[in-house]
């Protein structure tokens, strides 16, 4: 192989590497900062998706264990339970949907469009 050639495949990997971990690296003080490719109201739509006739109550990053991910509330109509669908911040894919009643749930107002 020519060392231009080897050169340049080099400092491609070595650029492509160097960005791929700037994420680990984007925390400010042990808050969590979106990096990953699902977006704040992408999440919230995943989340309507599943809960469905629900609405929105808050949506926020978290970082547990090295994973990221979204944890939107969906709060339902007649109902006093609140829907916390955990998505993934970087797929998009549901990790998990939890029932929180009215003792588990932090006192935060309704989300308002």
């Amino acid at each position: 192989m020519n060392s231009k050639y080897t050169c340049r495949f080099l400092c491609s990997a070595a650029t492509l590497l160097i960005a791929s971990a700037a994420p680990i690296f984007a925390s400010d003080q042990g808050h969590a900062k979106h990096t990953g490719t699902i977006t704040k109201r992408q999440a919230e739509q995943i989340a309507l998706n599943k809960i469905r006739g629900g609405t929105l109550r808050s949506a926020e990053l978290q970082v547990v264990n090295g994973s990221r991910f979204w944890a939107v509330y969906v709060v339902k109509r007649d109902s006093k339970n609140a829907k916390e669908v955990r998505v993934d911040a970087t797929s998009g894919k549901i990790l998990g949907v939890q029932t929180e009643k009215p003792g588990d749930q932090a006192e935060e107002p309704p989300k308002t469009h």
